[in-house]
């Protein structure tokens, strides 16, 4: 009998989460409340799956850090989003990328670091957009970080 031990590393891990929130997500039934049903499924999620300023769970004291700053400039109908996240970039312990995400949570776009050269800093053009926009902040240690601002 083999007794070797199967790791899993932390993108695998990420990714196999990923998909159990969206299962989670696409198990709910569809129906005319379907924002309603994204925002309940959202709050129960929210402290467990991923995290953010006012429901930190496992990671409190961690708020500052991780949770992504968003600043977003219109002019007309041209759109600029901003985010930044306070963290360091160190061999260890970075940010992966920022993921912008409309209000149904399709992702717009995504922008990776390198954790040599750098800082969480991305920039994201939306044109003609209005409504809520989420961004993910993703650190390799302290897991997912999400906020959101009204364009």
């Amino acid at each position: 009998m083999d007794r070797r031990k199967s790791f899993i590393n932390r993108r695998q891990a990420m990714t196999v989460a990923g998909g159990g929130a969206a299962a989670l997500l696409f198990a709910m039934p569809s129906a005319a409340t379907s924002s309603d049903n994204l925002q309940q499924a959202m709050r129960e999620l929210a402290g467990k799956m991923f995290y953010s300023t006012d429901k930190p769970g496992r990671w409190k004291g961690k708020e500052n850090g991780h949770s992504p700053l968003i600043k977003v400039d219109k002019d007309g109908s041209d759109v600029l989003i901003r985010a930044a996240t306070q963290h360091a970039m160190v061999d260890d312990h970075f940010i992966l990328k920022h993921m912008l995400m409309d209000a149904e949570l399709n992702v717009l776009g995504e922008q990776y670091f390198d954790k040599v050269f750098d800082m969480p800093r991305s920039r994201f053009e939306m044109n003609n957009y209005t409504g809520r926009i989420y961004i993910v902040s993703v650190c390799n240690v302290h897991d997912n970080w999400i906020n959101w601002a009204d364009v």
